[in-house]
């Protein structure tokens, strides 16, 4: 017998008994119990890790990031900068994250001039010859585009 065959049937028997074993309901019970105790495992911890969160603690983290937004916006004055920290978001995590949004003061309410058209009819008009693929620029042309769907082949995993 080859090389070749005895491989080939040692592989089909590796597949047999794998398929024998995942088909065996006391295989899936332990996968099921399994899964059913890392679930509980993340249920607690996710309560654990809010329980954790000292509301004085978060308090002082309050009173800090919102110090610092004044001072900050108190500077952007003194430099005439039409900027401000518009925005604070404390998102409550171990540790703490701060975020700040910037916006801009003083813009004049823009008057609309002519008829304003919807993203949908702009992106009809756009012109398939200069197809943007990124923020810097990156053009590609028509030759270059797939089309819907045939991005990927089709895939040989059932899905059933």
């Amino acid at each position: 017998m080859s090389f070749m065959k005895r491989a080939q049937e040692a592989a089909a028997e590796i597949a047999a008994r794998a398929n024998q074993t995942a088909n065996d309901p006391a295989t899936q019970e332990q996968i099921s119990r399994s899964a059913r105790e890392a679930l509980g495992v993340a249920r607690r911890g996710m309560t654990t890790v809010v329980e954790k969160i000292d509301p004085t603690t978060l308090a002082e983290l309050i009173v800090r990031a919102t110090a610092l937004q004044e001072m900050t916006n108190r500077a952007l004055r003194e430099r005439s900068s039409p900027y401000r920290i518009a925005e604070i978001s404390i998102s409550a995590s171990i540790p703490p994250s701060v975020s700040f949004s910037i916006g801009r003061i003083g813009d004049d309410v823009e008057e609309v001039v002519g008829r304003l058209h919807s993203s949908a009819e702009l992106v009809r008009q756009a012109d398939a010859a200069e197809l943007v693929l990124a923020l810097d620029g990156t053009t590609v042309d028509a030759a270059g585009v797939v089309a819907e769907g045939d991005a990927m082949p089709p895939s040989s995993i059932s899905a059933g």
